[in-house]
């Protein structure tokens, strides 16, 4: 058994991508990013870092965009009191950020809990976000059933992440960054290096103080209005994307199909895409299937794209 490391990692390197802090209310932010062109926002998962979207980076650089993965409070290389983490302050952290980077409008695209913030800032300021890509989450609008429950049950780790002492306790050990990167979300082992620079991340020991307010304050609180309908009326202004792999165990085809079986419950252009042999972390799985249908979401959305189908 491993345990909880004083020293934050050292930043690993992915070719092309340069790193900055940006100076924000009460401390630096890390912001990485590669390329030049129209932004894309890329908002990463619990405990993961920027450095998740370290294969989709360069697929989006090199098709003419500019990919910016800040660390969100509490994760990372970034320096942001985690104390003060409550329900929608990561999602103003992020507003912060634009407004710094002199960004008006911006694509997004998350993953798992940096998807909580993205949703937060699509209907809170729909005026920033110009399309989204939410990756392995449901609908925020989306009514609960019971064929839902079988997935449920490996999500225990919230409830336990939120307990102060036990959830710090629970990252530290190495106990839930394993259960993360555990067959019942990975269907195939991850590549060990990949994992060691995980483990590494979410053990440090500010990261594991940090998770108990992410799960106390912020994802728990938001779990509750999802179940109790608080956005069952909201809709998507701009063009959404959701993302699942075909083998998430929380949100398998079988549920999400019947999710999406009516779209415009959510707004008026969204969709679903699936990828094929990957769970929840689908962008570690397969980043090329990934990219391929971030991009053709993407372009699908061009003035041209539009002229062609209406032709």
């Amino acid at each position: 058994m491993t345990t909880a490391s004083q020293t934050l990692p050292a930043m690993p390197a992915v070719e092309g991508v340069e790193h900055e802090y940006v100076e924000v209310a009460g401390g630096r932010m890390h912001v990485a990013s590669r390329g030049t062109g129209d932004p894309i926002l890329l908002l990463s998962g619990f405990g993961q870092s920027w450095w998740e979207w370290r294969d989709i980076m360069p697929a989006l650089s090199d098709a003419g965009y500019r990919a910016i993965a800040p660390d969100l409070r509490g994760e990372g290389w970034t320096r942001l009191p985690f104390r003060q983490i409550d329900r929608t302050r990561r999602a103003e952290d992020i507003l912060e950020l634009l407004d710094l980077l002199g960004l008006g409008k911006v694509r997004v695209v998350s993953h798992d809990m940096g998807s909580v913030s993205a949703f937060q800032l699509a209907f809170a300021h729909p005026e920033r976000i110009a399309s989204h890509v939410m990756i392995s989450v449901p609908p925020p609008q989306m009514r609960f059933h019971v064929g839902m429950v079988p997935g449920m049950r490996h999500l225990w780790h919230q409830e336990a992440l939120s307990v102060p002492g036990v959830g710090s306790w629970l990252m530290r050990s190495g106990r839930v960054p394993r259960h993360f990167f555990s067959p019942v979300f990975f269907p195939r082992p991850l590549d060990p290096a990949v994992l060691d620079q995980y483990l590494a991340l979410m053990q440090y020991e500010d990261s594991a103080r940090a998770a108990v307010p992410l799960c106390r304050r912020m994802v728990l609180p938001e779990l509750a209005r999802i179940v109790g309908g608080r956005y069952r009326a909201a809709r998507f202004a701009m063009p959404t994307l959701f993302i699942f792999g075909t083998e998430d165990s929380g949100f398998p085809p079988s549920v999400t199909g019947k999710a999406f079986a009516d779209t415009t419950l959510y707004g008026p252009d969204v969709r679903l895409g699936l990828i094929e042999e990957a769970g929840h972390f689908v962008v570690d799985e397969q980043p090329a299937a990934v990219a391929d249908a971030v991009l053709a979401f993407f372009a699908s959305l061009e003035p041209e794209a539009a002229d062609d189908r209406d032709e």
